[in-house]
């Protein structure tokens, strides 16, 4: 399956957009000749593939403000039988044969005969542009519950409407070399395959150099983008009181959406974007069921990196069924140019309340980690996420501990048996050995016995400022190194002989460094290291999330 993700997204290559002025093969009519009462038609897929001409009247001009991407508006209405519909966004608008822009907006609850049109004159502009702005979109969405609860989070984070799409095609979305014609139906995308996440509109116009305008207005208003753009079957178009709109499904990927404006998007056929792929396999532990989805997303790292994991957060509510209490074991892999080898990590959680909710933190923490770090490219990149969920409370506390003696020489070793209590199902025993430091001063040391989740280990002296994070390997190691739900953790820590310390203090005041603790000179993975290395730390990973923490008191004789 990696061997899977990373050739397909390695297949795919970005183009960037080019800054020439679009020229369309059309001929066009400067919004300066436009006048009211004038007559056309516009040129759009009512289903199928198929455009049809729908006739139309000019209403009005509406001149813009000087300095917009758009400068002017021009309201139209449709003389015959039908309605304007999301999905006509791009729709050409012509008089006497002329390109006089394309369909741009309507108005909810209200007359849906009339429309607004961008005027062709702004939307060959917006190839010349270089700043991104703010999203602004209504999107269609395929595969997965408008009342999915992470449907609505992706909505709220990312500003966006989402309307029910149709039903997901069988077979899976393929790259085509056709060029669309001015009036075919046309998706942005921003994810695709067993989610499907984009806005369908309709191609405005073309240029001999492979380029084309659609939708006549802003998808997301990203500014410079990386959509793919595919070819789209209509349905149906269905009215509503609300505002009418075509049902389409994306079929095959023609071309790169590159510039995401105000006045019209714009990209180029026969180019095909890089992809991140994410795949889900699904494990229900009541009842033995498994499932697997896979899809791709955009190459964006600030927008892809909230719609990954909403759509893999959606996908597990829809795969279980359920929301609520319960117990989820959750394995993150990353494969992609910056891990050649793959990375991955594993944790369990629980909640009495809303499992979701836990256990999609860490992995919205890590995506994001991995997707917006500073030091070096990751993309194209491949996730792969596993999860084993059950209702019952996968739990063991830790009881009670006890030693195998309490008083131990320097250099000696102690055995420590733990007992843990599951939910509801009697006591287990683990047995460890703990080895005294050969330095550790007489007196008391102390045995902390814990659940990874309790107190976990700090990574001390990146927090106190001796350290910093400097790349994206040294991220991932501390990453993996930090204490999981489902670790047990046996701790000695010992005082060490106070003459050394004083030596050692005394030889780096000679230097000018400060005495600091070898915790604040290390990483914590190297700090653990050591540390089970000499017998101070023992690490058991369980199958269940340890809860709980005891600590005992050995004394220390020579």
């Amino acid at each position: 399956m990696r061997k899977f993700l990373l050739a397909v997204v390695l297949i795919l290559q970005c183009v960037a957009a080019e800054a020439a002025r679009f020229v369309p093969e059309q001929l066009i009519m400067p919004v300066r000749e436009i006048r009211p009462g004038m007559t056309g038609y516009i040129m759009t897929v009512l289903k199928g593939y198929t455009p049809e001409r729908l006739p139309v009247k000019v209403v009005s001009v509406a001149p813009q403000k000087p300095g917009r991407e758009l400068s002017d508006e021009i309201l139209i209405r449709l003389t015959g039988k039908h309605k304007f519909a999301q999905g006509m966004s791009g729709s050409p608008v012509y008089i006497n044969g002329r390109l006089i822009g394309a369909v741009r907006s309507g108005w909810n609850l209200s007359d849906h005969k009339l429309g607004m049109v961008a005027p062709i004159e702004s939307m060959c502009n917006v190839f010349e542009y270089g700043s991104p702005s703010l999203p602004l979109a209504d999107f269609m969405i395929s595969g997965l519950s408008l009342n999915n609860s992470a449907v609505c989070a992706l909505a709220d984070t990312m500003g966006l409407t989402f309307m029910q799409g149709a039903p997901l095609s069988s077979q899976p979305m393929t790259i085509s070399r056709e060029r669309l014609k001015p009036g075919d139906s046309v998706s942005a995308l921003l994810a695709w395959g067993d989610v499907e996440i984009g806005a369908v509109g309709t191609v405005t116009a073309t240029a001999r150099d492979g380029r084309f305008l659609a939708f006549g207005h802003e998808m997301n208003k990203a500014g410079k983008s990386s959509y793919p753009a595919a070819k789209t079957y209509i349905h149906e178009t269905v009215d509503s009181i609300r505002f009418p709109f075509k049902l389409g499904s994306p079929e095959t990927i023609v071309g790169t959406f590159t510039e995401d404006r105000e006045a019209a998007t714009g990209g180029k056929f026969g180019v095909y974007p890089p992809s991140i792929s994410a795949e889900l396999v699904f494990k229900n532990l009541d009842n033995g069921t498994e499932a697997q989805s896979q899809f791709r997303v955009i190459v964006d790292e600030f927008m892809s990196r909230e719609i990954i994991v909403k759509v893999f957060q959606a996908l597990v509510e829809e795969c279980w069924g359920r929301k609520g209490q319960g117990t989820m074991s959750v394995s993150l892999r990353i494969d992609g140019p910056a891990v050649p080898k793959g990375w991955a990590r594993k944790d369990i959680f629980f909640s009495d309340s809303n499992i979701f909710e836990e256990a999609f933190k860490d992995v919205q923490a890590l995506i994001n980690a991995y997707m917006i770090q500073p030091f070096e490219e990751t993309m194209p990149a491949g996730f792969t996420l596993t999860v084993e969920a059950t209702q019952r409370p996968k739990v063991l506390l830790i009881e009670d501990v006890t030693l195998s003696e309490d008083t131990v020489e320097p250099g000696g070793e102690v055995g420590v048996t733990v007992k843990l209590r599951g939910w509801r199902t009697g006591i287990v025993e683990r047995s460890f050995t703990m080895k005294m430091p050969d330095d550790a001063s007489e007196g008391v040391c102390e045995l902390i016995v814990r659940g990874g989740g309790t107190e976990p280990m700090s990574q001390l002296s990146v927090d106190e400022g001796w350290k910093s994070i400097d790349s994206i390997e040294r991220m991932l190691t501390e990453f993996k190194a930090a204490d999981a739900n489902n670790d047990l953790v046996l701790e000695l820590n010992a005082d060490k002989d106070d003459a050394l310390k004083k030596a050692l203090a005394r030889r780096r005041s000679k230097k000018r460094e400060p005495d600091l603790l070898p915790e604040e000179e290390e990483y914590m993975s190297e700090t653990k290291e050591r540390r089970i290395s000499e017998g101070t730390l023992r690490v058991f990973k369980a199958d269940y999330i340890i809860e709980g923490m005891m600590k005992r008191i050995i004394h220390v004789e020579k």
